[in-house]
């Protein structure tokens, strides 16, 4: 089997975000990562077929997870 191109793979990773990394970054369960798409808090995923998940693009989505951090930090009672 050939090796991985990690160069491709660290492009890739600079480049995209998936629903699993979101879910850790924001410490949240994937169906919250769901509700949050259901009612507009992050714009919708790219969807990869026979990939059980999604990848949004790092950049357009910094924004919404950043909001979405601070929301969920003042929910936990984080912010002073």
């Amino acid at each position: 089997m050939p090796q991985p191109n990690n160069e491709a793979q660290e492009r890739f990773n600079a480049r995209y975000i998936s629903s699993n990394e979101i879910c850790k970054s924001l410490q949240i369960e994937r169906s919250m990562l769901h509700n949050g798409r259901q009612r507009g808090i992050l714009p919708n995923p790219i969807s990869v077929p026979g990939v059980n998940g999604y990848i949004w693009e790092r950049d357009a989505l910094e924004p919404f997870l950043d909001a979405w951090k601070i929301s969920l930090a003042s929910r936990r009672g984080e912010l002073e």
